[in-house]
């Protein structure tokens, strides 16, 4: 049951590798002759295969040794990136705490007026400083 979709089949694998059909009837025709170029045209084809694997594994080192420098070059984003957190956390604490202190000289300074704690606290803490009406302003 050759149907024409084998026949097209067959017909673009020829189109594409029309160099085996060719080879492979030289090497009949040849042989039929009992010429020296038979064993000339298997090594032409084993040439041709060492040839294509040696590329092959060309290709698939260059992929590899590739793949290695990216996965050692995200490792180091990773480990800079741990360090630059870690020290932002650092600078932080050191700012609040640096941030305690100036809030505690300020109480210690204006303990004895309250508005001006205030105001000097929003200072501090980049706040806004609004000033509550008594009810006898009212």
């Amino acid at each position: 049951m050759l149907t024409t979709i084998f026949w097209k089949k067959v017909w673009s694998w020829v189109k594409h590798y029309w160099y085996f059909p060719v080879i492979i009837a030289l090497i009949l025709l040849l042989f039929l002759i009992r010429s020296k170029a038979v064993d000339k045209l298997f090594e032409l084809m084993l040439k041709q295969h060492e040839s294509h694997k040696k590329e092959i594994d060309l290709l698939k080192e260059v992929s590899d040794d590739r793949k290695e420098k990216t996965e050692k070059i995200l490792e180091g984003h990773k480990e800079a990136l741990q360090e630059i957190e870690k020290s932002h956390e650092i600078k932080i604490k050191e700012l609040e705490a640096e941030k305690r202190e100036e809030v505690a000289e300020v109480v210690e300074e204006f303990k004895d007026r309250p508005d001006d704690l205030a105001r000097e606290i929003a200072k501090i803490l980049s706040a806004e400083y609004l000033k509550k009406k008594n009810k006898e302003e009212e």
